[in-house]
């Protein structure tokens, strides 16, 4: 009962707001109701109305005219909205993990349909934005404007980190919430505390990581850690979801007013219903691959197959000519883990050419050396490149967020020496 009365209280209070959840959500389920064709008519009916403005100043009002270039960037979305008149209530800001921080508005329109989006999604699961959540973000905050602010929205942060970190999950996951939310590194040091200590608690309906690549080992492990099913997010601060995991492990496309396409160097979105600012064929800066599915249990039967993270950070550098993907390190070190039923978060920093520094969230001991051993072998074998790994375990590294779990700064400093 008292969970029913906060959900009541939080959605209650996003109507006070003005943000229309509900609404929005019967709007999403309706439209990927539809045929590819006759969505297609609204979404060309809304484009026609709004007449956003592509990279280069010219009305858009067609599906037609997104097909091609130019796409735009952070940089001219910033000049190109800077003086735009805007009716937005809301303002978010990215984390700037592109290089480039940007500022979006929002009216309270397009923040609803967001909210939407976000509402259909987590129903496949069970849960309603609204209910109890438990959110592994960041880095802790007790200002009272971010405890009003976790009140009224029903949820609680934890940071299992530091000489809390087990007091801070015990209390969080006494709250029985219905939903865990956040970083996989987070969700994973989570799991490890409560295997360390036998924490018992109840568990949620699902688990969602965000913001963060998880490699299926690790997501193996906050299953049966957690005894829940794990879902994988992807979503982006100017257009909150863009793809979510169905139960059939499809990353569907969820937002029906977004167009999403693949280009070499990122992936380019267009909103057609927003007014507050011109999106059209924006550069989010993730590199992905799309494909196509019959699963109809979520959104678009278009879903994103694979992640492969910021344009600069894909590839390994031997030397100035000789590379290879990165996405074969987390294979490598995805297979240990299976191999060695060691779960870990990690990061990887290069640095300087041939060599490669790996940092992992725990103590190895033994396995070391042997996790040093298996990766450069795993890359000659694979890629018929000799590299050179070295591990630095039980570290976290400041200052280093986002989707990507490989940081090129070859390509950093270089530019297009490494490229």
């Amino acid at each position: 009962m008292m969970g029913k009365l906060r959900y009541l209280l939080t959605r209650m209070f996003f109507f006070s707001m003005g943000l229309r959840v509900e609404k929005w959500r019967r709007e999403v389920g309706y439209l990927w109701s539809l045929g590819i064709e006759e969505r297609n008519s609204v979404l060309e009916r809304i484009l026609q109305a709004n007449k956003p403005i592509n990279a280069e100043g010219a009305e858009v009002t067609s599906l037609s005219e997104l097909k091609g270039p130019p796409s735009l960037n952070k940089k001219q979305y910033q000049r190109l909205n800077c003086g735009a008149k805007t009716t937005a209530a809301f303002k978010r800001k990215t984390s700037g993990t592109t290089g480039e921080p940007t500022s979006v508005t929002l009216s309270r329109e397009e923040l609803s349909r967001m909210l939407g989006v976000r509402d259909y999604c987590f129903r496949q699961y069970g849960v309603r934005v609204g209910d109890r959540e438990a959110r592994f973000w960041g880095r802790p905050e007790y200002s009272f404007k971010s405890n009003l602010k976790n009140f009224v929205l029903n949820r609680k942060v934890c940071f299992p980190s530091g000489e809390q970190d087990t007091d801070s999950l015990v209390k969080t996951l006494n709250s029985a919430p219905d939903y865990l939310y956040g970083y996989a590194s987070l969700l994973l040091e989570a799991a490890a505390l409560i295997e360390k200590n036998s924490i018992s608690f109840k568990p949620p309906k699902c688990v969602i990581c965000t913001a963060e690549t998880i490699l299926p080992a690790q997501k193996e492990y906050l299953e049966r850690v957690f005894n829940a099913p794990v879902v994988e997010e992807y979503g982006a601060t100017e257009f909150d979801i863009v793809a979510f995991e169905c139960k059939e492990g499809h990353r569907h496309f969820v937002n029906p007013w977004l167009i999403i396409r693949e280009s070499e160097d990122s992936l380019l979105i267009t909103d057609v219903s927003r007014k507050s600012s011109s999106i059209v064929n924006y550069e989010l800066g993730d590199t992905g691959y799309m494909d196509s599915t019959d699963c109809g249990l979520l959104g678009d039967s278009i879903y994103l197959r694979n992640l492969t993270g910021r344009s600069v950070n894909r590839f390994v550098y031997i030397d100035s000519e000789t590379k290879f993907h990165s996405v074969n390190i987390s294979y490598a070190i995805n297979d240990f883990q299976k191999k060695e039923q060691k779960i870990f978060s990690f990061k990887i920093i290069q640095d300087e050419y041939g060599v490669v520094d790996l940092y992992v969230s725990v103590e190895l001991s033994y396995l070391k050396d042997i996790l040093k051993r298996y990766i450069e072998e795993y890359i000659k074998d694979r890629t018929g490149n000799k590299v050179v790994i070295n591990i630095f375990d039980n570290k976290q590294l400041n200052g280093y967020t986002g989707k990507s779990y490989f940081i090129q700064n070859i390509c950093m400093s270089n530019g297009a020496t490494a490229s």
